[in-house]
């Protein structure tokens, strides 16, 4: 296997102490500014008694708001009204539980009757005791008439669905000031918590998704913004009963529970009586408001109409495919694992027309919404906990999952419960988990990667899943594993998130026509650790000594004694040392089978001390390196691509990323001449008006500078420019696991995933001379989970044991390596990001000189206007690209809206939970050049001061560092 990658220069160095007298350092050995976990909200610090009543801090008055054109209330003035609200009354309680990407409060309004210390102690106890022993809970008649029951309501999640905020503000003013004694009953025996804005930048800046180009309605299990984060944290300390989601727009109000196919790992004989028996009282409450301008549905016609027909849209009534609830990644699908009842409700009106006469109609149907469900859980309150009670109760005791039959009746349910549900329910509606006994995480032998595997743990841990740890080697279902072993005992309450995030999943292609969103999801497959299933959740515990973890720390060591020191690059931590040791200057070479070397001298070793401390990484003592071990060198990448693409570089320690667009190349706002690699994620091509951008990417080939991509969008840019590549994509929208095999010679060999996602997968078939096959489809089985509809050539059998990712070499000397795989889909396949490293640093071995010409202008040897469709002609994306929101003039769409197209900005890093490092954080990389958007850009500037790393190497001549694990984190909260 070739490795053979180019030494860097050091672009500066210093003497300091004796011990780096030796080390030249070109910049600081930091953590990168993105962590793959993010840590809990450090914000989140419930009050002790009620009101709690801060001043919120007022922010300046924006007038480029997009919400004040579409006739809302524009972020500055919400602190404002909430403070005015507070003087007012005791009943209103706000605070700050995060920031969002740009730096804006996000806030939690809770409306409740006024409590002493003791009461809100005595409500968290309770709280508490619902998950922690349910079957007390269920007990203890106190707590059954006393337990102040939550409900939740999250606004604005998506930034240009504005009416949320509006409706939750109003809503939480008139509980504020009301004088109907019911109202005063009502919040003597509840909580109503609103996090009334959850996207505030994507609400000023008028665009979908967060300032750092995600959509956090489809961050949750991934966590990659704050902004979805603060709901997943809030999840576990409200611990709603019932959580409603406010949208828009679909034209016509429409309210879940979805159709099928239904995750399958919840408790749904639980769930779907109360989630649709409260969506037909919506739908009465609202058609009887007959609001002028409202809509509504035809079930007729299957079309939206002005005249009220006495009908909303309720997919799982209306929608029997295409709006479902298959995966967690929604908030109301996530919050639903801490045992609530959830709908989303997308409110009607969209962006056209009259907007401010349309926000008006949206928010007085909102209003309604939130009405009827305040009364709903207020009538229903009983019933509500103890299904929640219920639903912790059956995972800690670890029972099957209850199968609804498919021809289920009124009187086969319990007195008391929704029966309206059951005129629909059919096999179509039937999804059941398989539990297993555990899942097992081994450290050590039997491990692919340990800092993976702890990386996994902490993402475990952050979702509020219950983690223990091998105190002894122990044999497990047949297997030894050694201590430190990570044990996750499927018998927990959470038991129903735990299982969909580490299940595999199931391929459910043949049983549903349309999905509305991704199929599959597993933190097993997907994040670099191998995980074993242990039993079937009715087996007896094992017997085995463990003790519960709160935290998995990247713990790396150094060994004593003479010799070089060396370590093996298996995970995402591993990568970020080797771009940190190569940041600081200190020489690395790496062996042919992939083992990393450091110096022998006491500089090394120094350098080696401090990224065991930052990056985990445990080193070894080794021979030299060898005489074929080549060295190698700092990479700049430039970057075409999406959030994904510049998170999972960032992540893997790749810092200085130089965003690169047509538009910018076009205008020479983009100097390829300064980047090492270009990373091809979303596809480039230009526009005839674009030549000049071409001729640049022409001359960057002819120069011999190296290319790695992803996708069709990376296969149609190497075909173009570098060497003929076919790429055929699979059916448009289909998306999952797949099984691959990897070469052990190839660029990926050493320490090979078995796994991939695509969305969609992408293969080469029968490629030319000169293409090597670094990964395949595995010929048989390939298809893991997700749903991958069967299309003539580009079904699962026809992607079988084709190639899935390939390097080659063009005529110009330029080296290319692609994935047919979506390795940085949503930064969620961390695991992949390790071969998105090695890819870089193989394609950046040994460049051609060319020598330049006087003036470089040379013109393409294709046509470059227009990047060619890979085969088939049928265009893929890697997401699908019909909005829901947008008004249709018929039933409203059923496909997902795409991620947004505003380019990024960088998010500022979350601040540590550990002790801080005495390092700074690198800054994040900023947004595309030539994006839309008027987006700030957040984060410190980039850090390479001689002051500080004077400072730093002096600390450490004299003993005093101290280093802080930024990537430890707590389950705690």
């Amino acid at each position: 296997m070739q490795r053979r990658i180019l030494a860097g220069t050091v672009v500066c160095g210093f003497a300091a102490t004796t011990v780096f007298a030796a080390l030249p350092a070109s910049a600081a050995m930091v953590p990168p500014s993105l962590t793959v976990v993010r840590p809990v909200s450090p914000l989140i610090d419930m009050p002790t008694s009620y009101p709690a009543q801060p001043e919120l801090k007022v922010f300046p008055d924006l007038p480029e708001d997009a919400s004040i054109a579409r006739g809302v209330r524009p972020y500055d003035e919400i602190a404002p009204f909430l403070n005015t609200l507070m003087d007012a009354s005791d009943r209103v309680s706000a605070q700050v539980v995060g920031t969002s990407a740009q730096g804006r409060d996000i806030y939690l309004v809770t409306v409740t009757a006024p409590e002493t210390t003791a009461q809100t102690a005595q409500q968290s106890d309770w709280r508490d005791l619902v998950k922690a022993d349910p079957t007390a809970a269920a007990a203890d008649a106190t707590l059954q008439s006393e337990y102040k029951v939550p409900m939740w309501f999250n606004g604005n999640i998506h930034g240009n669905e504005w009416e949320g905020t509006d409706a939750t503000l109003n809503y939480i003013e008139d509980l504020a000031t009301s004088t109907d004694p019911a109202t005063t009953e009502m919040l003597d025996d509840h909580r109503v918590y609103f996090t009334v804005t959850n996207n505030p930048d994507g609400r000023a800046l008028g665009q979908r998704g967060t300032a750092n180009g995600y959509d956090p309605n489809r961050d949750f299990i991934t966590g990659a913004t704050a902004e979805a984060s603060i709901v997943r944290d809030l999840a576990s300390v409200i611990q709603p009963t019932y959580f409603i989601d406010l949208h828009g727009y679909t034209s016509v109000l429409q309210v879940e529970p979805c159709g099928p196919p239904h995750g399958e790992n919840y408790e749904y004989d639980l769930f779907v009586p109360h989630a649709y028996a409260t969506a037909l009282e919506i739908e009465d409450a609202v058609t009887a408001a007959n609001i002028p301008g409202n809509t509504y549905y035809d079930p007729a016609t299957d079309s939206v109409t002005e005249t009220n027909t006495g009908f909303i849209n309720i997919p799982y009534r209306d929608q029997r495919s295409g709006w479902d609830d298959w995966p967690p990644i929604f908030a109301p699908q996530y919050v639903a694992y801490q045992g609530a009842i959830t709908n989303t409700v997308e409110l009607p009106l969209g962006r056209s027309g009259d907007q401010p006469a349309r926000a008006k109609v949206n928010i007085e149907v909102a209003e309604v919404v939130i009405d009827t469900v305040v009364d709903y859980v207020d009538e229903h309150s009983d019933a509500l906990l103890d299904n929640q009670i219920e639903i912790f109760r059956r995972g800690e005791a670890g029972e099957p999952s209850r199968e609804i039959p498919a021809d289920v009746a009124p009187e086969d349910l319990a007195t008391g419960v929704p029966a309206e549900w059951t005129d629909i329910w059919d096999e179509t509606d039937i999804y059941n988990a398989d539990f297993p006994r555990a899942y097992v995480i081994p450290i050590g032998p039997g491990q692919r990667s340990d800092s993976d595997a702890q990386t996994l743990v902490q993402q475990l841990l952050v979702n509020g899943i219950r983690v223990d740890r091998l105190t002894a080697a122990a044999r497990v279902d047949g297997v030894d594993y050694p201590a430190g072993s990570y044990y996750v005992d499927m018998h927990q309450p959470l038991r129903g998130l735990a299982n969909v995030l580490l299940a595999d999943g199931s391929d459910i292609s043949d049983r549903v026509p349309d999905m509305y969103d991704i199929s599959a999801w597993s933190l097993s497959l997907l994040w670099g650790a191998d995980v074993a299933r242990i039993g079937e959740t009715t087996d007896s515990a094992p017997t085995t000594a463990t003790e519960p973890v709160t935290e998995a720390p990247l713990t790396g060591s150094v060994p004593a004694g003479a010799g070089s020191l060396t370590f093996e690059p298996r995970g995402v931590a591993d990568w970020q040392a080797v771009n940190g040791l190569l940041a600081y200057g200190v020489p690395l070479s790496q062996q042919s089978d992939g083992t990393i070397v450091l110096g022998s001298g006491a500089a090394s070793r120094a350098a080696a001390e401090l990224a065991a401390e930052l990056f985990g990484v445990d080193f070894e003592l080794g021979e030299p390196a060898a005489t074929d071990a080549t060295e190698l060198r700092s990479v700049r990448i430039g970057y075409v691509g999406d959030a994904g693409d510049r998170d999972a570089l960032t992540k893997l320690g790749f810092t200085g990323l130089v965003p690169v667009t047509a538009a910018a190349l076009a205008v020479g706002e983009v100097d390829l001449s300064t980047v090492d690699v270009l990373y091809v994620g979303t596809g480039l091509s230009f526009t005839p008006e674009q030549q000049a951008g071409a001729d640049r990417v022409t001359a960057f080939i002819a120069a011999g500078k190296p290319v790695v991509g992803r996708g069709a969008g990376g296969a149609a840019f190497v075909n173009t420019y570098v060497a003929p590549l076919t790429a055929v994509t699979g059916t448009r929208g289909s998306n999952g696991i797949a099984r691959v095999e990897t070469p052990a010679d190839g660029v990926l060999g050493d320490y090979p995933q078995d796994t991939a996602f695509g969305y969609p997968f992408a293969w080469f078939p029968a490629p030319s001379a000169g293409v090597t096959i670094e990964q395949r489809y595995a010929g048989s089985d390939t298809f893991i989970s997700g749903h991958w509809r069967s299309t003539p050539g580009q079904s699962i059998q026809d992607a079988a044991g084709q190639a899935s990712a390939v390097s080659l070499t063009g005529p110009s000397g330029t080296r290319a390596f692609v994935f047919g795989t979506s390795p940085t889909f949503r930064a969620h396949p961390v695991g992949a990001f390790s071969d998105i490293a090695r890819a870089v640093f193989w394609a950046a071995d040994e460049p051609v000189v060319v020598e330049p010409t006087p003036t470089p202008t040379p013109e393409p040897t294709v046509a470059p206007t227009v990047a060619p469709t890979p085969e088939p002609t049928v265009a893929p994306t890697p997401e699908p690209t019909v909005a829901p929101t947008p008004e249709p003039t018929v039933a409203p769409t059923l496909e997902p809206t795409p991620e947004p197209t505003v380019a990024p900005t960088a998010e500022p890093t979350a601040a540590p939970t550990a002790a801080p490092t005495l390092a700074p954080t690198a800054s994040a990389t900023p947004a595309p050049v030539g994006s839309t958007g008027s987006l700030a850009q957040t984060g410190a500037a980039d850090v390479s001061s001689l002051g500080w790393l004077a400072l730093a190497a002096g600390m450490i001549g004299t003993g005093l560092v101290v280093i802080g694990r930024v990537r430890s984190t707590s389950s705690t909260r």
